[in-house]
């Protein structure tokens, strides 16, 4: 009896979402944790022409060069504090680079059956899930770029 309720919980952990919530301009965002390929300290984007909306820059980290998507303009926010980071994110093009909040991001299982439809129409989302009084949308990095 103790084996298959201990199945059972490890099936459960493994049909819950992994996220990473992270907040741009104090709101809070989320995206699956496969679709993150890293985050790190924010380092100064360098000015690129380009018809791509929302990626005017690149960011260099290492031997690697990312287009920087700017979620914070897309939004029409401001990313908080000083020391803000980079959340790297996996995309069908490549990966790309978006500057967020200084506020370090945590990780989140979500039971997809807490999920829901996301009521606004801001952003390119898979669904939302309710913290507290807040609507967190839970981006879909694959649709950014084929809806912007």
């Amino acid at each position: 009896m103790l084996r298959s309720s201990q199945k059972h919980r490890q099936d459960t952990i493994h049909q819950s979402w992994q996220l990473l919530v992270f907040s741009v301009g104090g709101r809070r965002l989320a995206v699956k944790t496969r679709d993150v390929s890293g985050v790190s300290y924010w380092h100064e984007p360098i000015p690129v022409p380009s018809q791509t909306p929302f990626v005017t820059a690149v960011i260099r980290q290492g031997k690697t060069v990312l287009p920087v998507f700017d979620l914070a303009a897309f939004l029409h926010l401001t990313v908080q504090g000083s020391s803000p980071l980079c959340l790297r994110v996996k995309h069908a093009l490549g990966e790309m680079a978006m500057c967020i909040d200084e506020e370090i991001p945590v990780l989140h299982a979500c039971d997809p059956a807490a999920l829901q439809t996301y009521q606004g129409k801001d952003l390119p989302t898979e669904g939302s899930y309710t913290n507290g009084l807040d609507e967190v949308p839970i981006l879909s990095i694959s649709r950014f770029g084929s809806t912007v």
